[in-house]
Order: C-alpha cells, then structure tokens, then sequence
C-alpha cells in the first residue's frame, strides 16, 4: 500500500471518520411526510402510500395529473390506461388507472405487489408511472394511435422497451433493475416478454419486450455518461 503523503493525513482520516454519516444518509429511504405533496390528484391505497409516492416523486411532471390506483383480482399483476372518457380532454384534465393485481394464476403470484420488495415496488410503480408519462405527452390523434398499435406485437415489444428507457431516465434505474432481477429468477428466463407468454415461452429472445438486467446497467451507464 502506497504511504500517504504528510499533508494529506488530515483529510485522509477525516473522510474515515464522516464516510459511515455520508454511506447512511444516502441510503436513508425518504420519510413519508416529505413524500406527500407528490400526492396531490393521486388515490393511493394507504398500504402501498410509501412505494407508490416515492416512485411518484422522479415523476414532476405528473404531480397535478389525475391518477387512480385501483386494487383488484386480475390477471396481468400491473396495468396501465387513461380512463376512456378523459382521452377526449386536454392533458391536464386527463385520468389514468393504475390497476395493481392481487389475486392471479399461481405461476404469477410471486409477481403481485404485495409479495415485492419495497426496492422492487417502486421500480414496477415506476414503469407504470413512465406509461402514464409516454400517455400524456400525446395529444388525441396519438393516443388513438397508440391503441390502434396495440394489435402489433412487435409495436409492443418496441413500446414497453422504451418505456423502461424512460423509467431509467427518471432516475429509477436502480428500483427498476431489482424488479428485473425478481422477474427473471423467479420466473426463471432471461428474456421477460410478459404475462402473455406465460404458458407460451419466451419466444427465441431476439426482442427484449422489458429491458433484461444487464440492458438496464447499459442504459443506466449510458444516459449517466450524457
């Protein structure tokens, strides 16, 4: 080990001392009353308030958006829609439904939000915020289009791809890649193309419908470098 110059002695132990204070601030979660202005027009179940806010606070842009977070049995754990009756109003008057699952197949029920980790409910939270995003930057031709498209499965693919990408450029790269992580061990693929290829397979892999782990590392490294 290579000595340490006199004169840097003081800051070298210094930062010895102050590391431990800096390495538990920054992995401090953020207390529940600092969260609740990013609750203004949002209906959260009260047993989800600190996952869904937390995820909700890398989203400025939605903060006077309408969002209702619905629990119900359902077959896909997480879904996002605009309520249909707002698709015909201006942006700032639109509402969109978040449906969170908590009764499926058995074969998903490690997927329900109530069997994540905190880490891995913001990180799903958060891919469905970055729908509401995508929906919302849209004007009305869009939007209709974005239905229309729905048929495409390779506009699926392509879809849910980017909208990881804008997860990750929301800062919730982190939370998003532990999600990852517990799809794909738990559900024991690499490629993840949802809960429609349950029962079906994965296909041969060729298109990434959600970012794998390491796509998301890439894409963390690459808008962090720009």
């Amino acid at each position: 080990m290579p000595l340490i110059p006199r004169s840097y002695k003081p800051i070298f132990f210094l930062l010895i001392i102050i590391f431990p204070f800096i390495s538990e601030a920054a992995n401090k979660k953020i207390p529940i009353d600092t969260l609740q202005e990013f609750g203004n027009k949002k209906e959260i179940p009260p047993q989800y308030e600190k996952a869904v806010l937390t995820a909700l606070s890398y989203f400025p842009e939605l903060k006077d958006v309408h969002i209702v977070f619905k629990i119900k049995k359902a077959y896909t754990p997480l879904t996002t829609k605009p309520n249909f009756a707002s698709v015909f109003k201006r942006k700032d008057h639109r509402t969109y439904i978040i449906t969170i699952s908590d009764q499926t197949i058995d074969t998903l029920k490690p997927l329900l939000f109530q069997n994540l980790s905190f880490e891995q409910q913001v990180g799903v939270i958060g891919h469905e915020l970055s729908h509401v995003a995508d929906f919302n930057s849209k004007n009305f031709p869009q939007t209709i289009g974005v239905g229309i498209n729905h048929i495409s499965k390779r506009y699926l693919d392509k879809m849910e791809f980017n909208t990881d990408r804008i997860c990750i450029q929301h800062g919730l790269g982190k939370y998003l890649l532990a999600y990852s992580k517990h799809v794909r061990e738990t559900m024991h693929v690499h490629n993840w193309r949802g809960v429609d290829y349950v029962n079906k397979g994965n296909g041969n892999g060729k298109y990434e419908r959600y970012m794998n782990p390491d796509t998301i590392e890439k894409t963390m490294k690459e808008i962090q470098t720009h």
